[in-house]
This record gives C-alpha cells, sequence and structure tokens, in this order.
C-alpha cells in the first residue's frame, strides 16, 4: 500500500484539498469493487458528494435499491471525525467562529457519512442518522464498529439500522 503522502510538497491548505478529492475517488472505487452503483452528487458544493445504492434487504428483496446520500470525509487514526459542513479548511484562511454557515450533518442533509482513514484507506460506514447522539465530532475509536462495515448498506432498514444503533453506542 502507498502510504507516503504530498512528497511534492504543496502547500499545506492546497494539498488538504486535493487529498480530500482523491479519498472521494477512493471511496467511490471501493464502492465500486464491492458491487454498489455509485454515482456523483449533481452539486459539488452540497452536504453530500456521492450518491450510493443500497438495498432494503438484498438477501430477501434484491430488487427493492434505496439511492443514499452520502457525504465522504478523512480522519487520521486516533482523531475524530468532524460532523459539520458548510465550512472549507485552510491555513491562509479565516472565519468567524462560529461560522454562520457551519451546520452539523442530520438526515436533512444526508444519509451516510462515509469517513477513509488516511493511514490505512479503511472505511467508516456512518449512518448519520448517529450524529444526534454526538457533537460536532466524534472519536475514531468510538466509530471502530463501522470499520469496513459495508454490510450495513445490504440491509437499510430501520430495523437493521436501529440494531446498529443501539450496538455503537453500547460499544462507545
Amino acid at each position: 500500500m502507498v502510504s507516503e503522502l504530498n512528497i511534492v510538497g504543496q502547500d499545506e491548505g492546497f494539498f488538504a484539498s486535493m487529498l480530500g478529492e482523491a479519498h472521494q475517488h477512493i471511496i467511490a472505487g471501493i464502492l465500486l469493487r464491492l458491487g454498489f452503483a455509485i454515482a456523483a452528487a449533481p452539486i459539488r458544493t452540497g452536504a453530500y458528494d456521492l450518491i450510493v445504492t443500497a438495498y432494503f434487504d438484498r438477501d430477501r428483496q434484491p430488487e427493492k435499491e434505496i439511492l443514499l446520500r452520502a457525504q465522504c470525509r478523512t480522519v487520521q487514526r486516533g482523531k475524530s471525525l468532524r460532523l459539520v459542513g458548510g465550512i472549507r479548511g485552510g491555513i491562509d484562511r479565516e472565519y468567524l467562529r462560529p461560522s454562520p454557515k457551519e451546520y452539523k450533518y442530520t438526515e436533512e442533509h444526508n444519509d451516510l457519512i462515509l469517513a477513509i482513514e488516511t493511514e490505512t484507506l479503511d472505511i467508516f460506514v456512518v449512518p448519520t442518522r448517529l450524529t444526534k447522539h454526538w457533537g460536532k465530532s466524534v472519536s475514531v475509536r468510538k466509530l471502530e464498529p463501522l470499520r469496513n462495515r459495508f454490510f450495513i448498506l445490504l440491509k437499510w432498514n430501520e430495523d437493521e439500522l436501529q440494531r446498529l444503533e443501539k450496538e455503537v453506542l453500547r460499544e462507545s
């Protein structure tokens, strides 16, 4: 696996933007490898980056597909996943804090957060409904039960999501 970052020496803020874009493509590629249909969101500045085809219950009703709005995020091992949008990072930018455009992700914005870990390229499959239990960020340690848990997308229904929610909250 390629583990080096920014060997060209790009400006830190510019490179962070490039890395986010690269990670979105990697996430899409991994989901395609797993057989999921993926589309880029029609608006690049919205609250979601990808449209992912999931299933209500793939085993029993393979024809019942669900389109999920997915936000792609980058996380680092041992750090936190930020659960807010509406702001952009970069070392040369100044913002009012809190930003008037900043918002916490809810199911109104997207259905799913796909967070890729920079060091491993593992993906945390986080149903957005879980964000109501956390603040503006959540420790990656608390997301461990969701690491590479792509099977969530094969049974995207209320019963399974409630079961998963209880499991994640119990373990965190």
